[in-house]
């Protein structure tokens, strides 16, 4: 177990507070810029916020909301874009003292009656006052009488006419919610996770003396803000600690990653945060050509988190970069959840990346950690996602409860000034989760020398016969494949006919010709074998962009395992003789 001894004392009350106190520098003021959507072929110009603006700007926002109805502590749903309207938005609604929940905007879903069902189902588990929207999304959903529609454009359009009124900002005491962060689940209805003023303060402390950020430093960055990693990592904690910020929307990044590199040579961009698959997308995606007159070389911490991480994807981005100036040592792997605000641990820049090369199959059948050669064929890479933050201890416990000791594998719990003050209206499974003031992660991992290192998510486990396998392990030895698409495998279990094992299915991305598919499967069968000694009851390959996954990228395993269990076709790649099918 780890511990700390030290009180945290953030540097704020609030962010709120942050945020007024940034305003009152004038000209000094740090500022917030939103990158407008790529209309051309250079970067072209974004939305500039220089904090005083922003806070004048805000308060007339706030007032627009409370004539909407919108009073303090009232819930406000946000559905909007990373755009200059959500950044005054969710700022009008924290000095009014609303708490905004931030939802991801159509796009992000793949389908308008995916979207719908899940804007629905937020809004009958939530009750907002009032939704804050586009135009067009506030036409496709139906909203409750109860429920304030509210088009951003008439509501920025009001808050800017020279008649228009101001609101006093509200001080929040460390107790009121400052937000309610929606989980990305894939079904029934998403839990939304209680965020307090006092949580957010110490979680941006503590993120902020992670990275020694302040004074002189720039985010640059592109995670969509109805993430925490985004919201918090990106807008808040630079806000908080009064340093410039720049966000770039998800979407431009997809379509033109190149462009998050040359924002942080245009804007001298000092930190940001990116999921493992975002890493190896740019190194693949990203020309030399792109990079032209490109100097990285103030970017100097990229947190690395919020799915598993695999050492040779992020470490291809650096070695990639490199010539570009990027620091051998920028790429610290970390590790958060909603539930912690967001940050937990944080890894320390060094080069290369740390990481733990062990015994998988030890690892699988006792759960123990032992270490093996990287060139054993029996070598599973497990990355240090570094010490807990200050103020955080960390535990790894057993399934009975008991305390594992160093390099045993169990279930990871946290405690500390940012943890969740509960679920939103979900009592039983806040209860669940709340152990003795510790809380249950969900995710599983082991410490060595009080660093934690993350295996996977306990519900995501693949038990075949009495063995816990990693999905994770599976889907990076398929991703090797040639022709597979970069993070498009997902892993699943399945019980086999006689009910006494699971088998494992894979789904795999490719845009190879059809006529290939059932060569590829063969060939991801025994890669997968080879590496992890498991042999694939069954492979499937897909069209990209066929696997469901969240809006934050990451694989909604629930769902893919509808898609596995409602297609009686989905099976090629067997061996002839070889059952593939139930």
């Amino acid at each position: 177990m780890t511990e700390s001894s030290q009180t945290l004392r953030p540097r704020n009350a609030s962010v709120v507070h942050a945020l007024l106190a940034n305003a009152e520098r004038g000209a000094q003021a740090p500022s917030t810029v939103v990158m407008a959507e790529r209309t051309a072929l250079d970067l072209g110009e974004g939305v500039t916020w220089r904090h005083d603006d922003l806070v004048a700007t805000a308060r007339r926002v706030a007032a627009g909301l409370a004539a909407h109805g919108v009073r303090r502590g009232d819930r406000v749903l946000l559905c909007l874009p990373t755009s200059s309207d959500f950044v005054t938005a969710f700022c009008g609604a924290q000095l009014l003292g609303a708490v905004p929940t931030t939802l991801a905007t159509p796009g992000g879903f793949g389908t308008a009656e995916i979207f719908v069902d899940r804007f629905t189902r937020l809004l009958t588990y939530l009750e907002p006052v009032a939704v804050v929207a586009t135009a067009s999304v506030l036409s496709t959903v139906s909203l409750p009488a109860s429920v304030a529609p509210i088009d951003t454009a008439e509501l920025h359009a009001a808050a800017n006419a020279p008649d228009a009124r101001s609101i006093t900002p509200h001080l929040p005491a460390p107790d009121d919610l400052a937000f309610i962060q929606a989980t990305s689940g894939s079904t029934g209805v998403p839990k939304g996770v209680q965020i307090t003023h006092g949580n957010l303060a110490a979680n941006c402390e503590q993120i902020a003396r992670a990275a020694t950020l302040g004074a002189g430093d720039t985010w640059v960055g592109w995670l969509p803000l109805h993430h925490d990693m985004g919201l918090i990592g990106g807008f808040l904690t630079p806000l908080f600690c009064g340093f410039d910020a720049v966000m770039i929307s998800p979407t431009r990044f997809l379509r033109y990653p190149s462009e998050w590199l040359r924002a942080v040579d245009r804007y001298r961009g000092t930190v940001t945060a990116a999921p493992n698959f975002a890493f190896g997308y740019a190194a693949a995606r990203i020309t030399d050509s792109e990079l032209d007159g490109v100097d990285l070389s103030s970017w100097r911490f990229l947190f690395c988190g919020a799915e598993p991480i695999y050492p040779p994807t992020v470490q291809k981005f650096v070695d990639r970069f490199h010539a570009w100036g990027l620091p051998a040592d920028a790429l610290v792997p970390c590790y958060g959840l909603a539930e912690a605000s967001l940050a937990v641990t944080v890894s320390r820049p060094q080069a290369p990346i740390a990481y733990d090369s062990v015994s998988r199959r030890t690892l699988a059948e006792d759960g123990v950690v032992v270490d093996v050669p990287p060139q054993d064929g029996d070598a599973l890479e497990i990355v240090d996602c570094g010490a807990p933050v200050d103020g955080t201890d960390v535990r790894i416990v057993a399934e009975d409860g008991t305390l594992c000791g160093p390099d045993r594998v169990g279930r990871v719990q946290f405690r500390g000034p940012s943890i969740t003050s509960g679920y939103f209206r979900l009592p039983e499974v806040t209860a669940a989760a709340r152990v003795d003031g510790w809380w249950d992660s969900g995710d599983i991992g082991y410490l060595r020398d009080g660093r934690l290192r993350i295996t996977g998510r306990h519900k995501d486990l693949i038990i075949i016969r009495g063995a816990n396998y990693l999905p994770t392990d599976f889907e990076i030895a398929a991703e090797q494949v040639p022709g597979v698409r970069p993070g498009g495998v997902v892993a699943l279990g399945r019980a086999d006919t006689d009910g006494l094992s699971e088998e494992l299915h894979l789904l795999v991305e490719s845009a190879a010709d059809p006529a290939e598919h059932r060569e590829m499967a063969r060939t991801v069968r025994a890669a997968v074998s080879k590496r992890t000694g498991v042999l694939a009851a069954g492979v499937r390959i897909l069209a990209p962009r066929s696997i469901p996954k969240t809006t934050s990228g990451k694989v909604q395993r629930s769902a893919a395992q509808r898609l596995l269990d409602d297609d009686p076709e989905l099976l090629v790649g067997a061996e002839p003789g070889e059952r593939i099918a139930r």
